[in-house]
């Protein structure tokens, strides 16, 4: 019986602009409805929010989610249906992976990714990079010991940058993609050297395709979907209220 392993799910939301037209308090009021639901997502188990708001023309949100089974990822996408959002959302990008052991590594482990094999431990950092990626099927009929010699090149150059995380997920059967790597990091400009250096990696001849690719910027529930429905932050839409006109507050 293969172990345990949590799904993992990436959904990137796109809201109507036709929602952005409503009063700013039933936008807030809706951005507060949903958020109660991520959040009691986010208590029960591993779920984070982030912004793709000016970096992504196709998305304005991303949802990262694990659970232990595609049951939790199917119940929870439906309560979101349910909100007042819910008829406003297009999902523009859905990306469905299951966490497993590298079958490169063997017993070694890296620096801070003890157990991060099976179950999905986001480190925390602000910024996010995420994209799906495929392998050409070349690469599966090479001898193991070549594969493995050249994924040890490969992480040898991720380990010159310590400051940059990843989590990988595996979706061979479950999806489109054969992989949904994720890099967690506080600086972009680390993230776009690694790129550069790993293209020059043996590894690098054999991928197939990789993209789109997502910058996204994590923050909370709230302050996600305010940003994404016009309100900018918190502290602003107050300010924004005693600034509009009557008319405009009452939809008029």
């Amino acid at each position: 019986m293969a172990e345990a392993r949590q799904v993992v799910k990436y959904t990137f939301v796109k809201i109507n602009p036709a929602a952005l037209a409503w009063p700013a308090d039933g936008r807030l009021a809706a951005a507060r409805e949903f958020t109660e639901l991520l959040d009691a997502r986010a208590d029960a188990g591993t779920l984070l929010t982030y912004s793709t708001v000016g970096l992504r023309g196709d998305c304005d949100l991303l949802i990262w989610q694990a659970a232990d089974t595609v049951d939790e990822i199917q119940r929870a996408e439906s309560q979101w249906r349910g909100t007042q959002l819910g008829p406003h959302l297009t999902v523009a990008h859905s990306f469905l992976a299951m966490m497993r052991r590298s079958p490169y590594l063997g017993q070694h482990k890296h620096a801070d990714q003890e157990g991060r094999r099976t179950r999905l431990k986001p480190a925390g950092g602000r910024y996010l990079f995420v994209y799906p990626m495929w392998k050409k099927r070349v690469w599966y009929r090479l001898p193991y010991e070549r594969r493995k010699a050249m994924m040890v090149e490969h992480f040898a150059i991720g380990h010159r940058y310590p400051q940059v995380k990843i989590n990988t997920a595996y979706s061979f059967g479950l999806d489109d993609q054969e992989f949904v790597v994720a890099f967690e990091c506080d600086e972009p400009a680390a993230f776009l050297d690694l790129v550069m250096e790993l293209r020059e990696s043996q590894a690098s001849r054999y991928t197939e395709r990789e993209t789109p690719i997502f910058t996204c910027v994590r923050m909370a529930a709230e302050d996600a979907l305010k940003l994404a429905l016009g309100l900018g932050s918190p502290a602003s839409v107050e300010e924004r209220e005693l600034a509009r006109p009557v008319s405009l507050i009452a939809g008029g």
